[in-house]
């Protein structure tokens, strides 16, 4: 991958030198220099996101390391999140949830096709649950969300939580309250769920939320006043979250929460797809 570049450009300097003189390949020389060090400071910024985002990730699968140990097996059921601001950073995924809590039997108080083709040998649920009913069948519950609750099992963690089963009313509870709180003013956008911006996040609402509504996640196309350099070569960046990773489904009603880039932004579209068909989307002009 080295060699073979720099025996090309060793080459065509030669040529340059011999054809034009000196001249011209110092003033290439000053401007590889230069692209050089503007490049290692780019390398640099993007470094240190990538080490602050894998100290989160590794906290995070420590603490399911030692949340196996207490769980292993029992049922545990695995919560989304509604404060996933640590999620965009740690880039942590449902499988990687699944390979450290091994040992344990997991459930879920949402179940797709997707989940359904995880454990092909049945078992598996595939219809829309309220996290009150999933967990009347589980020993334990974990999840990114910190309640004070004395069914909090391990106070000390920062990132992942256990919770006894009997820490869902107190889960629900604060579930209730952020709910209360997002739909305390005007949405953004009316469609089939209502669209929120509540801090530096598309928070999806519905009320009345039934199996239909929860086939697949939310999507957003975000298109910002200036985007930053390894992406503006696309004009815009998709986002999208599943509702068993950024969501929760609890007394009938569902919400979504999707963060959003820490830049400005001059319009969001925002909806569900499925199988390449947009079911519903609509336009929100941000700043």
């Amino acid at each position: 991958y080295v060699g073979v570049p720099l025996v090309f450009h060793s080459l065509l300097l030669l040529y340059v030198h011999k054809r034009w003189g000196p001249r011209p390949v110092v003033g290439l020389a000053v401007a590889a220099l230069l692209a050089f060090v503007v490049s290692v400071f780019q390398t640099d910024q993007r470094r240190r996101i990538d080490v602050q985002a894998a100290e989160v990730q590794q906290a995070a699968l420590a603490e399911l390391g030692s949340i196996r140990e207490t769980t292993r097996g029992k049922v545990v059921l695995l919560l989304p999140s509604v404060e996933p601001e640590w999620f965009r950073w740690g880039r942590s995924r449902w499988n990687e949830w699944r390979y450290y809590l091994a040992g344990s039997v997991l459930a879920y108080s949402l179940h797709t096709e997707d989940a359904r083709r995880y454990h092909p040998a049945g078992g598996v649920p595939t219809r829309f649950r309220d996290m009150e009913v999933a967990a009347r069948a589980a020993d334990f519950l974990v999840t990114r969300d910190r309640v004070e609750s004395d069914a909090l099992l391990i106070p000390g963690n920062e990132q992942v939580f256990l919770y006894d089963s009997a820490g869902i009313d107190d889960l629900v509870e604060f579930y209730r309250a952020t709910y209360q709180r997002v739909v305390s003013g005007e949405p953004a956008a009316r469609s089939h769920f209502d669209v929120y911006l509540r801090d530096d996040a598309l928070v999806h609402v519905k009320e009345l939320c039934v199996q239909e509504d929860v086939p697949t996640g939310v999507f957003a196309r975000v298109f910002p006043e200036d985007l930053p350099v390894g992406r503006r070569r696309y004009g815009r960046e998709k986002l999208y979250t599943s509702f068993r990773q950024s969501g929760v489904l609890f007394e009938g009603k569902c919400m979504a929460i999707l963060p959003l880039p820490n830049y400005p932004v001059s319009l969001i579209r925002t909806g569900q797809r499925k199988a390449n068909r947009v079911l519903w989307e609509v336009e929100i002009p941000a700043r």
